[in-house]
C-alpha cells in the first residue's frame, strides 16, 4: 500500500465516509500512482493533507502538499521530495510534483493548482511553462489567485497552446545503435515526450523496482533553467507517489541525445547512487 492505514486514517479524517473509503480502495491497488478520479472539485483543499503525506523532507522538516486539477476532472497529488546527502537543488517542490504527475499521466491541461503553502518564486516561474498560465487558478488557503498576480513580470517567452509543458508534441527519436533493449526503448519512448524547448536536449529515464513496477520520467525545462526538472527526478516523483514508494530500485536506464549540449547523466548517477545500488544503463539517441 502507498500509505499505511494509520496515516490514511489521520489524513482522511475530515472527509465523508464514502470519499474516504474510495481513497482507501484506490490505495489498495498495486498500480496506484497519485491519481484520483470521481472526486468533486470542492474537496480538493480537504485532500491536501493526503498529498502532504507523500512528502519526503529529511532536510527541511516541512511537508508540503499540492493537487493539480486536470481539465479532465482528475486529481493529481504532489508533494515535496528531498534527498539527504544531496545538494538542495536536487529537491522537487510540491507544485512541480503535482504538475509533473499530471503530465506523466498524459494530461494536456490543468485548470487549477491547490497548494498547502504559498508557492515560492521557483515554482511560480516553473508554472509559466504551461500554455494556459493566463487562466490557471492557484488556490491558497481557500483564496484563488492568478499566476500573473503572483508573478507579474515572469522571465521568458509565453508558451502558446500546443507548445507548453503539458501539451507539446512528441519529438521523433531513435537509438544510435539498432534494436535497443526493452528498458532502453522505454527510456527512448519517455524521451520523445520531453519538454526541452531551451536546450533541445530531450532525455528519458526509467526505473524498475523489485516488485516489477516501472516508472518513467522525462526532461521538463524552464526558461529560467534552475526550476527545470531532469528525467531521473520525474521518475523518482512517480515512484514516490505510488504503492512502490518504499520498494528498492533494481534497474535504471537513461536515454540521452548523442549531440546534447547538456548532460543529465552525472546528476542522475549521483542521485540514484544516494538511494540505490542499481547501475544506470545508457542508450544514446539521434533525432530522426
Amino acid at each position: 500500500m502507498a500509505l499505511p492505514d494509520s496515516t490514511l486514517d489521520r489524513v482522511l479524517a475530515d472527509l465523508d465516509s464514502a470519499t474516504a473509503n474510495y481513497i482507501r480502495d484506490a490505495h489498495q491497488q498495486l498500480d496506484f500512482c497519485g491519481q484520483l478520479e470521481g472526486v468533486t472539485a470542492d474537496l480538493a483543499s480537504k485532500l491536501l493533507p493526503l498529498a502532504a503525506a507523500y512528502s519526503v523532507h529529511p532536510i527541511s522538516g516541512i511537508a508540503v502538499g499540492a493537487i493539480a486539477v486536470a481539465a479532465s476532472g482528475k486529481f493529481y497529488l504532489g508533494a515535496n521530495l528531498e534527498f539527504q546527502g544531496m545538494p538542495l537543488h536536487a529537491t522537487l517542490h510540491a507544485e512541480q510534483s503535482a504538475v509533473l504527475n499530471a503530465w506523466m499521466h498524459n494530461e494536456h491541461s490543468i485548470s487549477e493548482l491547490v497548494v498547502s503553502e504559498t508557492p515560492c518564486g521557483h515554482c511560480r516561474q516553473f508554472l509559466c511553462e504551461l500554455s494556459n498560465m493566463d487562466t490557471l487558478k492557484l488556490r491558497i488557503d481557500h483564496e484563488i489567485y492568478s499566476l500573473k498576480a503572483l508573478l507579474p513580470q515572469a522571465f521568458g517567452p509565453t508558451r502558446h497552446k500546443g507548445h507548453g509543458l503539458l501539451d507539446s508534441p512528441p519529438i521523433p527519436l531513435e537509438a544510435v545503435k539498432p534494436q535497443p533493449l526493452t528498458s532502453q526503448q522505454r527510456a527512448i519512448n519517455a524521451a520523445q515526450r520531453s519538454y526541452a524547448p531551451y536546450s533541445r536536449s530531450p532525455e528519458g529515464f526509467i526505473l524498475e523496482c523489485l516488485d516489477g513496477q516501472i516508472f518513467s520520467g522525462r526532461a521538463a525545462e524552464s526558461a529560467a533553467f534552475n526550476p527545470s526538472v531532469p528525467g531521473v527526478l520525474v521518475a523518482l516523483n512517480q515512484r514516490n507517489l505510488s504503492s512502490s514508494r518504499h520498494v528498492a530500485i533494481s534497474t535504471a536506464t537513461e536515454a540521452k541525445l548523442a549531440t546534447a549540449i547538456n548532460n543529465p547523466l552525472p546528476f542522475a548517477s549521483t542521485l540514484i547512487n544516494s538511494i540505490s545500488n542499481a547501475d544506470i544503463q545508457v542508450v544514446q539517441m539521434d533525432a530522426r
